[in-house]
Parts: C-alpha cells; structure tokens; sequence
C-alpha cells in the first residue's frame, strides 16, 4: 500500500502521543491499543490487497506488524520492568512496530529516541540545578556499587517525558524512510 499513508498514520500517532505526554506525563491507552489494532488491521489488509486474489499476503502482513510489534514491546518492557520508563512509553513503541511493521524502523526510533531523552535530561539537570547530585550518584555508584549509590525515587518534576522523544525519533525514522535513507544501526527499510 502506500508508504504516505503508513507514515501518515505513525505521524498521527507519534505527535498525539507527545502531546499527551507533555501536557500530562503520561501516553493514554485510548490512544496506544487502538493504534496497535489500527497496524495489525492496516497491514493485515494491504497485504491481503497486495497480492489479491490469492490471499497469502495476509499472512505476510500480520507477521511483519507482529515482527515489528514485538520489537518495539519486548526491548522497552525490559527497560520498563527495571524501572527505567512508564508504561505507556512501552506500549507506545509497540505501536511504532506494528503501525511500521518494520523492524530495522523500531530500531531507528529507538536510537534516536534514546539520544534525544539524553539530551533532555540533561536539559532538565541544568535547569533544575541538578548535575552535582547526579554525577555525585553516578561516582557514587562506580565506586560503591549500585547498592552503595543511595538511589531513591526520582521526583515527578525531574521526570522527562520520554514519548516526546520516542515521538521526534519515530518522526526521523518516517523521514530516512520516506528519503529511502539507510543508518548504519538499521539497513535500508521496505
């Protein structure tokens, strides 16, 4: 099917997210499960379509948002299950890999997205006067161990709204892909 539509729906998506995000501090699940069920039935079909009347292409169209699916959910529910991200940040990458139904797409969203959430925590350590604790930690941390670190929660405040940047990292994936662009972390995307 039509690769302006694909982004067009992952766009849609990502920037809803974002906003969401931004504003509230959390990614709904009334806007990620449907956005999953919208990948399945959107490539479901267009593989269907694709190879009309045969119909084999179904197949091929669920296992590629499947594919793309599960690479988006298993790495962040990792992450997530160590305490490193929420949840809807989760089950917004699952989204990315089943609107995408593309691996190498995830993976490109997840490179970007991790290099602009590193930049804005450290946006928001500068504004809030926060570097010497965090470097006191980190030290603290390679020289005692984890145990020895102190941790503690982080503070709502300090929280950076990682779908904003999963949302800008998605947006420059769509772009490689839409520019038939290739990363040296992610081959050329169909």
């Amino acid at each position: 099917m039509d690769r302006w539509v694909d982004a067009g729906l992952l766009s849609v998506v990502l920037i809803a997210a974002a906003v969401c995000d931004w504003r509230t501090g959390k990614v709904p699940n009334v806007l990620t499960y449907p956005a999953v069920l919208v990948g399945f039935l959107w490539w479901g079909l267009s593989g269907w379509i694709a190879v009309w009347p045969a119909g084999s292409g179904l197949a091929a169209g669920l296992a590629s948002a499947s594919v793309g699916f599960v690479a988006g959910l298993i790495p962040f529910a990792i992450i997530f299950a160590a305490g490193g991200l929420g949840g809807g940040d989760v089950k917004l990458m699952a989204a990315v890999g089943a609107l995408s139904a593309s691996w190498p797409c995830v993976l490109s969203t997840t490179v970007y997205a991790f290099v602009i959430g590193a930049v804005m925590a450290v946006i928001v350590m500068i504004r809030r006067g926060l570097v010497r604790r965090v470097l006191g930690r980190l030290l603290g941390a390679a020289l005692l161990g984890a145990r020895g670190a102190g941790g503690g929660s982080v503070d709502e405040a300090h929280r950076v709204p990682f779908a904003v940047a999963i949302a800008v990292g998605g947006l420059l994936a769509v772009a490689e892909t839409m520019c038939g662009l290739s990363t040296p972390w992610a081959p050329m995307m169909p």
